[in-house]
């Protein structure tokens, strides 16, 4: 396989508190704010994944009057490294939350390089007091639709360290992929976002950029990011909801920022235009998805040399499968 030897993983990281929602899980989250109550049953009812921002006070209700199944590595950076420091990628990840507690989470941290003062450094070992970002995703067991609160301690932004000492690995890297546009707050924030891309593709021309789009909580950062963001994107990975929210067909995304669409959902994938269709690369992606939801766990090379990209009835896991097969299609293609 032509994998890079590195790839850039910009800019969500989180902890994902994971679970399955009980009847005494939803009574509990009923009694505590019967809004939030409201919304996971809609989205449950409706069978349509949703993700809302929570408060200090709702994410201190999590933590302390729910338990979880597992913590795990979220976001969609945090699940694109997951995935390529598995298949040995040396993958420097951009996070607002590069604790130990984040670090220790990953499959293979040696493979992941954390920024501070000095340059980057393997996961391994990192130490920081910075406070984490808290994701619950609370999974309906029958149809497996998420709902997702998340806790973010601090706005989402471009990370001093990171952004300092990326310039001096860019000659090297030919492969970006970005995520967490979502969780914006302002359309201002875009912009510094895009200008940070824009200096990467300067420093070098070959960057190839992958973004992963995700249910947006304001309509003028969803616009915003469609404007600044997406046309500096050789990929565009969502899936049948966010293009809704998009209001537009995957073939008329791909004329407007001129990136090649993936749509990926449990049952399908998709790339748009047809003509640019990798078919390798998509072969690939199935079977990294496929392990993960088989088996709960991200594919090295050896995992795959039996696996095959067929379609997971039961999966073990389904958090993170988009990031994965995008991830993996994006690496390969």
């Amino acid at each position: 396989m032509n994998l890079p030897s590195s790839a850039i993983f910009a800019f969500n990281a989180n902890l994902d508190y994971v679970k399955y929602a009980s009847d005494e899980d939803l009574a509990a989250i009923e009694e505590f704010s019967p809004i939030l109550s409201g919304q996971i049953s809609e989205s449950f009812a409706y069978g349509m994944q949703k993700e809302v921002a929570i408060d200090i006070r709702a994410c201190e209700f999590f933590l302390k009057k729910m338990k979880f199944d597992k913590t795990v590595v979220g976001g969609q950076a945090g699940n694109g490294a997951q995935m390529a420091s598995a298949l040995g990628v040396k993958s420097f990840l951009h996070t607002n939350y590069p604790n130990e507690e984040l670090c220790k989470k990953f499959a293979h941290p040696e493979n992941i390089m954390i920024a501070n003062e000095k340059g980057f450094a393997p996961a391994t070992g990192h130490t920081s007091h910075i406070k984490s970002g808290h994701h619950f995703v609370l999974e309906n067991k029958e149809n497996h639709i998420r709902f997702i609160a998340s806790y973010d301690p601090f706005p989402m932004h471009p990370e001093d360290n990171f952004c300092f000492n990326i310039g001096k690995e860019l000659p090297g890297i030919t492969k970006a992929f970005l995520g967490g546009f979502h969780l914006i707050k302002t359309q201002s924030r875009v912009g510094k976002f895009a200008q940070v891309v824009r200096e990467w593709k300067a420093k070098n021309p070959a960057l190839q950029v992958f973004v992963e789009l995700g249910e947006f909580q304001m309509p003028e950062v969803m616009d915003a990011t469609r404007a600044q963001i997406l046309p500096l994107a050789s990929m565009i990975g969502l899936n049948d909801l966010e293009l809704a929210q998009m209001g537009a067909e995957p073939e008329e995304l791909a004329s407007e920022t001129g990136a090649t669409i993936i749509l990926h959902t449990p049952e399908k994938q998709s790339v748009y235009p047809e003509s640019r269709l990798n078919a390798a690369a998509l072969e690939f992606a199935k079977r990294c998805a496929s392990y993960k939801a088989a088996t709960g766990k991200f594919a090295s090379d050896a995992d795959l040399v039996e696996a095959n990209g067929d379609f997971v009835a039961s999966p073990v896991e389904t958090v993170g499968l988009g990031d994965t097969f995008s991830c993996a299609y994006f690496l390969l293609a």
